[in-house]
């Protein structure tokens, strides 16, 4: 009818605080769709694995998550691949806070984020490391689930990261994913035809080191893929058309820098 306001519609809110200190949890906030489990395991590093009951992401949904170590070895990662739905209305907000405390290890490893036609997100990491911690950040997207034949034509999906040590901005990347995605990805000077787009990055005192034990795995990886070293940091950059494969690259790739296994919810 002329002159009624639509109903708006219900969205999903979610949002993640852990602090954890040595072996203690000083902090633990989760609300709305947000979830976390920490299981026990047997490793070097204490897990925290993130759900999202909505079962996934849309217009209008927001998602906060935020995680400090401090003095002690975390790694966070989620149970299942995260997805990008179509949307109707405004981007859907993802922000990403992570702090390394004194001597502390901290790898941020999400599963895949999946894409489908038609979404919209903008998601921001920012993380603030001392001189003596260490950092491992990974994050993956796929447009569309090959094995289903999907095709992603269009959508909105902006990534920034903005990463501090002793408060001193050392790195900074954007990538945005706008208009005809399938048509960037496919020419020769985009994607040259990937599907699967996968940043990793160390920081680290010892991460020029580290080019020596990872250069054989790298050389491996049927992906196309490189790495770069420098002033305490290292960059992998991998794409490929085929999301099966460069899953088993990331997994070595990230294996080897961690020199662990990855967390079980990745072996399953």
């Amino acid at each position: 009818m002329d002159g009624v306001t639509p109903p708006e519609l219900q969205r999903a809110r979610g949002r993640l605080d852990l602090h954890l200190c040595g072996s203690k949890i000083e902090r633990l906030y989760q609300s709305g769709s947000a979830k976390l489990m920490l299981p026990k395991t047997y490793g070097e590093m204490t897990e925290a694995v993130m759900l999202n009951t909505a079962g996934g992401i849309t217009g209008g949904d927001s998602l906060d998550i935020k995680l400090r170590a401090q003095d002690c070895a975390l790694v966070a990662t989620t149970q299942t691949a995260e997805r990008l739905y179509r949307s109707s209305t405004a981007p859907a907000q993802i922000s990403i806070d992570l702090i390394a405390d004194g001597a502390a290890e901290l790898h941020w490893l999400p599963q895949e984020t999946i894409i489908f036609d038609g979404a919209e997100a903008a998601r921001t990491i920012q993380l603030e490391m001392t001189a003596d911690s260490r950092c491992l950040l990974a994050e993956t997207v796929i447009l569309g689930r090959q094995a289903m034949g999907e095709q992603v034509t269009g959508c909105h999906f902006t990534d920034n990261w903005r990463l501090y040590r002793e408060g001193v901005l050392f790195h900074a990347e954007s990538l945005r994913l706008t208009g005809r995605a399938d048509e960037i990805l496919a020419a020769p000077a985009g994607g040259n035809g990937a599907r699967l787009l996968s940043t990793i990055l160390y920081a680290g005192r010892d991460a020029e080191q580290m080019a020596g034990t990872l250069a054989p795995v790298i050389g491996a990886c049927l992906s196309c893929c490189a790495a770069s070293y420098w002033e305490d940091r290292m960059v992998i950059r991998l794409v490929s058309p085929h999301a099966l494969s460069a899953r088993t690259d990331i997994n070595n790739i990230l294996s080897a820098l961690r020199q662990q296994s990855m967390p079980r919810v990745w072996q399953i």
